[in-house]
């Protein structure tokens, strides 16, 4: 899909976008937060179907023309914006960020 869409496109376009890594079905999280949200969704009728290790976004990005600027891993979400934070907010431990570019 990702790959009709950037199709016609001009180069140096871009997408931001977050993906679920493969811990995803297995992965409990901070309070049950992981397998809660992949609950919560199933049940509002989007159920989370799919994860993918890092290697296996970079290559469907490289099949559609496009190159990773940036990638944040839940480490280095957490490291960038939660870690002095003095509430209970935290990264999410299987979601990444993706910002990616058109050749």
């Amino acid at each position: 899909m990702i790959e009709k869409l950037f199709a016609e496109v001009p180069s140096g376009s871009s997408i931001v976008f977050d993906y679920a890594d493969e811990k995803l079905f297995e992965e409990k999280g901070f309070s049950n937060r992981v397998e809660n949200m992949v609950k919560m969704a199933a049940v509002g009728g989007e159920p989370m179907k799919s994860c993918f290790p890092y290697s296996e976004i970079k290559g469907i990005l490289e099949k559609s023309g496009l190159l990773i600027y940036e990638h944040l891993s839940p480490s280095k979400i957490q490291n960038l914006y939660f870690e002095n934070r003095k509430d209970y907010l935290s990264a999410f431990e299987t979601i990444h960020y993706v910002h990616a570019v058109k050749k």
